[in-house]
């Protein structure tokens, strides 16, 4: 959701104002109201003026919310889905790109399980445009502020309404974040209580943090570059992703040995059986979008590793990916997949991998005859599904780093 702000599909505050909140109503009549504008603006214009999803949707705006995400540190899965998003709208768009974006995008803002601070903080702290806002006054330039949005605006006139911390907010921006900027304001845990209390009504004094390290300012950010890392080695030749944001600084660079699981069910009863100790590698492969299929989320080992206290003491690769919600040394979407014959799927027990998040680096310590030669070797295993929804998505899907679409042809 708060990407889709960014990319300018969605109308400002819809992605951080909660479910349970009364504003929503507001958000729901505005919407309504821009969508009949829309379609009587289309009847009158014509296709080219900006009101139909691949208008909006571009190389540019998909940068934009590739933008956001880095400064927000954001899901790993954002990867996944604005990839395959870009695929849909004819856009031709890469890892690579995405790259190119982590490097020179700061990271502003963290939200748990990366920091203390949850999605109605972010709100609270003046939410997306806020966000974006900083990161124009860190890098002028980097964000394409000329692309068209459903608002009617461009995202430039967008940031200008709705950065609580400009001089050129409205009133109406102002009113939605609990009090104006520069005092203290906060939300933990107000889900359930915001379905009574108006956001307006909550005052500094019964809220508690600074909304200026909720969102940071340029001279104080979380790091240079975006929360948010594409990785490229010998073992991910075509990307792996990791929330580097979310990775303790301890653990990015990591050396360590491979404890190999084919299954996610697999390594979760590794994991609480004792088989990872502190320094290893965990390595969950066949999980990507083809061998899964459909590339489920590793929750259960992660949630493993932290629970028998080794969350930050190993580290976890996978051709699958994560939840939302994962932290720790966790890097996915490998690719190529095992199922595919990545070479992820030519590792050994006990094979040597060198992670380096600052270098942009995933490798196995081992040569390229090595590899050739395991190569060789290697037999595909049969497909988990033969038939039916899953067996025919297994037959079609793209690689990770296409995003999981479907190639029809």
């Amino acid at each position: 959701n708060c990407l889709c702000e960014a990319l300018g599909m969605a109308l400002p505050t819809n992605g951080t104002l909660l479910a349970t909140s009364v504003e929503r109503k507001r958000l729901f009549r505005w919407a309504a109201q821009r969508i009949v504008e829309m379609v009587l603006q289309l009847e009158k214009l014509g296709p080219g003026h900006g009101l139909l999803p691949r208008e909006i949707v571009t190389e540019k705006s998909i940068d934009n919310a590739m933008i956001l995400d880095m400064a927000m540190g954001g899901s790993t899965n954002t990867v996944l889905h604005m990839l395959a998003v870009a695929h849909e709208a004819g856009v031709q768009y890469s890892l690579q790109r995405i790259n190119e974006l982590s490097r020179n995008t700061p990271n502003v803002c963290k939200v748990a399980p990366s920091s203390k601070y949850h999605i109605e903080d972010v709100h609270n702290s003046g939410g997306v445009h806020t966000i974006l806002g900083v990161v124009n006054r860190c890098r002028p330039g980097l964000l394409h502020l000329d692309v068209p949005t459903v608002t009617g605006k461009t995202l430039g006139e967008n940031i200008a309404q709705w950065d609580i911390r400009a001089d050129t907010a409205t009133p109406e921006a102002l009113e939605l974040a609990s009090v104006r900027a520069g005092k203290k304001l906060g939300a933990p845990a107000l889900s359930v209580r915001r379905r009574l209390v108006s956001i307006r009504k909550l005052t500094a004094e019964r809220l508690g943090f600074d909304p200026y390290d909720c969102i940071r300012e340029p001279e104080n950010v979380y790091s240079q570059e975006g929360g948010l890392v594409i990785l490229y080695g010998n073992l991910a030749p075509d990307g792996a992703v990791v929330k580097s944001a979310g990775v303790r600084p301890e653990m990015l660079r990591h050396v360590g040995p491979a404890v190999i699981f084919d299954a996610e069910t697999k390594a979760y009863e590794g994991i609480v059986n004792g088989q990872v100790k502190a320094g290893d590698v965990v390595v969950i492969r066949y999980e990507g979008p083809r061998g899964g299929p459909g590339m489920q989320e590793m929750l259960a080992p992660t949630s493993a590793l932290k629970g028998v206290g080794l969350d930050d003491k190993v580290a976890l690769i996978t051709d699958g990916r994560f939840s939302g919600g994962t932290a720790g040394a966790c890097i996915g979407h490998i690719s190529p997949e095992a199922a595919a014959g990545g070479p992820i799927a030519l590792l050994e027990p006990g094979d040597i991998i060198e992670i380096d998040i600052p270098a942009h680096t995933l490798n196995v310590r081992l040569s390229e005859e090595e590899l050739a030669e395991r190569r060789k070797r290697w037999t595909p295993p049969p497909p988990r599904y033969r038939s039916g929804c899953l067996g025919k998505y297994a037959s079609m899907a793209t690689s990770a780093d296409r995003g999981a679409v479907l190639q029809w042809t």
